[in-house]
């Protein structure tokens, strides 16, 4: 049986939830990955890792093999639109080729990720991929002054247009 399925959306307030939830442990029990270039300054939120997008596939093999026993995954960047989507898209596939799930997705599979597949593939990975609708834009907009939330906070970098 497929462990893959394709990431889908999530609304803040999924994962503020998460965060709250005493039960959970960051690391353990989800895992929100900020893939914000050099756009990640001005705050993050609480307990996220900074993965930038650029480095991402490089990366993968170590990455899958680090988070594989982690069931939540989140992926975001500044608005989700592109570098979040990509990299949960990325990770997802990964799980699809080590799976079977898709001949044509394995096929797509880069070199860098093909190790990232053999890590997978020393053990048993059953992960839910998600992206964060709206991005850290949104999530800071929603949650800025809750420190249980928003970490690094610069409110200097989030000033919007006025005009």
């Amino acid at each position: 049986m497929s462990t893959y399925t394709r990431p889908t959306f999530v609304d803040g307030d999924v994962v503020k939830d998460l965060l709250e939830d005493k039960s959970k442990v960051p690391g353990k029990d989800y895992l929100v990955i900020d893939v914000r270039d050099s756009d990640y300054i001005g705050g993050h939120i609480r307990g996220s890792v900074n993965i930038p997008s650029q480095e991402l596939p490089e990366k993968l093999p170590t990455l899958i093999e680090e988070y594989k026993a982690v069931p939540q995954l989140i992926f975001h960047c500044a608005l989700s639109q592109v570098r979040g989507p990509k990299a949960a898209n990325r990770w997802a596939e990964v799980l699809a080729a080590r799976d079977g799930a898709s001949a044509a997705a394995a096929a797509e599979v880069a070199a860098t990720e093909r190790a990232a597949v053999e890590a997978a593939n020393k053990g048993p990975l059953t992960q839910q991929v998600n992206i964060l609708r709206g991005g850290f834009g949104e999530w800071q907009r929603q949650y800025k002054n809750d420190k249980n939330l928003v970490e690094d906070y610069e409110p200097e970098y989030w000033i919007e247009d006025q005009y």
